[in-house]
């Protein structure tokens, strides 16, 4: 069995592999399409890692103008619904580290929303918002 990668890992490898991807001649979505493939094997079977690969892509996808409906979807679900967030914390993370990785997660939610021109809404059920 392979072994998991960590977050660290993750966090570093994939922006240095989407750059080798794209320096080697791939457009950046083809580079998008390649990181994916390459990682399936990886992340399917780790939820942190999984769920982090996601928020990643999104976070590519935006500095580099080719986020994919799907990979926004699910990045924004898996940040607002706190699931990462809830895993650290049983995983024992320290308040700090949880709290820079949420930095981190709130800072791809507010650039995804920005570049698609939507609002915070996204992460509150509808109904909690007032009838005029």
């Amino acid at each position: 069995m392979i072994e998991p990668m960590t977050y660290e890992e993750l966090m570093e490898y994939v922006p240095k592999d989407f750059h080798k991807f794209v320096s080697d001649g791939l457009s950046p979505n083809q580079a998008i399409s390649r990181l994916i493939d390459e990682y399936e094997l990886q992340t399917d079977d780790y939820e942190e890692i999984n769920w982090m690969f996601n928020v990643l892509l999104a976070e590519i996808g935006v500095r580099h103008n080719c986020l994919r409906e799907e990979i926004r979807e699910e990045a924004l679900k898996i940040i607002c619904d706190k699931r990462l967030i809830t895993l650290w914390k049983q995983k024992g993370l320290s308040d700090s580290e949880i709290s820079c990785r949420t930095v981190y997660l709130e800072n791809v939610k507010d650039a995804v929303q920005k570049l698609v021109g939507l609002s915070s809404i996204l992460c509150k059920p509808f109904w909690n918002k007032k009838l005029a």
